[in-house]
């Protein structure tokens, strides 16, 4: 959930990729309460997530031809627990977790 304007390409595309991931696994089933419980995930915000780093991608020039295939009306049935439906990012643990890892993303959001 960090603006997709300072971070570097590998977070950009790497963030892209995990939501088309996190899509697959919900559709196989699989169960990511986990991922939830350590605000580590905002389903409800997946598809606005995903169109937000692929129009980051296509102004720099990336080839974005990959839409999300996510409907709004299953939403409810892909989602096993509230904890789940509900889950939220710590916007600024977030940020704070990515400036410790990339100095690149830490330049572009401090530029």
């Amino acid at each position: 959930m960090v603006d997709t304007t300072t971070m570097c390409r590998k977070h950009l595309l790497g963030e892209h990729v995990e939501t088309h991931m996190i899509l697959g696994t919900l559709k196989s089933g699989i169960r990511l309460d986990g991922y939830a419980r350590n605000n580590l995930l905002e389903l409800k915000s997946l598809k606005k997530r995903h169109d937000e780093l692929a129009t980051e991608m296509v102004r720099r020039g990336y080839n974005h031809q990959s839409p999300l295939d996510w409907k709004e009306e299953d939403t409810d049935s892909l989602f096993q627990t509230d904890e789940v439906k509900n889950s939220k990012v710590d916007k600024s643990l977030s940020l704070e977790e990515l400036h410790t890892r990339c100095s690149e993303c830490r330049n572009n959001h401090s530029s």
